[in-house]
């Protein structure tokens, strides 16, 4: 697997043409998207490249709130958490795990009761780490979203998400 990676990695370097970099690329990513170590945790991996995603709405959003806007710390991670909630919820649902629940109301509040109960955790957490302790907000943030990530596939596996 990793040595496919490499190989599509120096052949989109070293093609010698636009089209045959792309054909190549994309063969290679097809090849790699299919393959049985992907497709085994094809939910784990999606999960945790979204989930990365997630994060980095969560901490751009709170650099761009408090750091160029302003924006009270507390107040901008409570915003940066909503924005990525919202984010984490459609890509959960299209690309994670696949959703086909017609009642995307009914989805959608448990997914927003098991982020607000992460969040609450968030908040708790960046008030202990930053406000009491006085430790690197950026830093926390990024310990303090790894435990959130985790606890939050949990619940979207478990509780959300669950095949009927």
């Amino acid at each position: 697997m990793i040595n496919k990676i490499i190989i599509t990695f120096n052949l989109s370097l070293f093609s010698r043409s636009k089209i045959l970099q792309r054909a190549n690329l994309l063969n290679n990513l097809n090849e790699i998207y299919n393959s049985k170590i992907l497709n085994a945790r094809k939910e784990i991996v999606l999960y945790l490249i979204f989930g990365v995603f997630t994060t980095l709405v969560n901490i751009l959003s709170y650099l761009i709130l408090a750091k160029i806007f302003g924006i009270n710390n507390f107040i901008s991670n409570v915003m940066a958490w909503f924005l990525s909630i919202i984010f984490a919820y459609v890509t959960n649902r299209i690309f994670v795990f696949e959703s086909k629940n017609e009642n995307i109301l009914h989805e959608f509040s448990l997914f927003i009761v098991g982020r607000g109960l992460s969040g609450i955790l968030d908040s708790l957490l960046f008030y202990t780490f930053v406000i009491l302790l006085m430790f690197d907000d950026v830093l926390s943030k990024i310990v303090i979203n790894i435990i959130v990530i985790i606890l939050n596939y949990v619940f979207s596996k478990w509780i959300v998400f669950k095949e009927k």
